[in-house]
C-alpha cells in the first residue's frame, strides 16, 4: 500500500509539475513564437518587395536618366530668361541669311501664366514671299519655343512683301513661382 501512495503522491505531483510548466513556461512561449512567426512574416514580406524594388532598380535609373536628358531639352526650349538681345540676334541672322529686311522690332509687355511668362514681340518685315517663307521656318524650327501669330501681308510689287507679324517667346519661372498682378498693380509672387 505504501508503494501506491508513494506512486499516486508521485503521479499527483507529476501532474502538478507539467500543469505549471503549462501555463508557465509553455504558453508564455507560444505566444512568443506566435509574435516572432507574425514578424517574421512582416519581414519576409518587406524583404521580397525590398528585392523586387532593387531588381527594379536598373530599369528605373534607365527611366531616370532618359527623363534627365529631356528634362535639360525642355529647359533649352523654355528657357529661364527672357534672352532679348539673343533672340533679336538669332532673328536678324535668319533675315539676313534669307535676304529678309527687318523694319521694325517691338518688344512687348511681359504676361504672366501659370508657370511661364508669355514675351510678345511686334515685328515688321519685307521681302519676297519665299524668302519670307523660308525666314518663318528659321524662326519657327529654333531650339526654344517661339510662337509666331497674327501674320497680315501687304503685296508690294516692286519691293516684295512687307509682314507684320508677332513673335511670343516663352519664360519657364518654375511651379508657382509666375508673378499675380492684385489691384494696386504690385507684383506678388505666389
Amino acid at each position: 500500500m505504501k508503494g501506491i501512495i508513494k506512486f499516486l503522491i508521485f503521479v499527483g505531483v507529476s501532474l502538478v509539475i507539467i500543469v505549471l510548466y503549462i501555463f508557465l513556461v509553455h504558453t508564455k512561449s507560444s505566444h512568443e513564437i506566435v509574435k516572432l512567426r507574425s514578424t517574421y512574416t512582416t519581414v519576409s514580406d518587406s524583404l521580397s518587395k525590398a528585392r523586387q524594388i532593387a531588381n527594379r532598380l536598373p530599369e528605373t535609373q534607365r527611366k531616370y536618366n532618359f527623363l534627365k536628358k529631356q528634362w535639360a531639352v525642355a529647359q533649352g526650349m523654355l528657357p529661364t530668361q527672357k534672352e532679348v538681345e539673343h533672340l533679336l540676334s538669332v532673328i536678324s541672322k535668319s533675315a539676313t541669311e534669307n535676304n529678309v529686311k527687318i523694319l521694325s522690332f517691338k518688344p512687348g509687355k511681359l504676361t504672366a501664366k501659370q508657370n511661364f511668362q508669355e514675351y510678345p514681340i511686334d515685328i515688321k518685315i519685307t521681302g519676297k514671299y519665299h524668302n519670307i517663307g523660308r525666314f518663318f521656318s528659321n524662326i519657327g524650327n529654333l531650339k526654344r519655343i517661339i510662337r509666331i501669330g497674327d501674320i497680315k501681308m501687304v503685296s508690294k510689287k516692286e519691293e516684295g512683301i512687307t509682314v507684320t507679324f508677332k513673335v511670343t517667346s516663352y519664360v519657364y519661372v518654375g511651379i508657382g513661382k509666375a508673378p499675380v498682378y492684385t489691384k494696386g498693380n504690385k507684383k506678388k509672387k505666389i
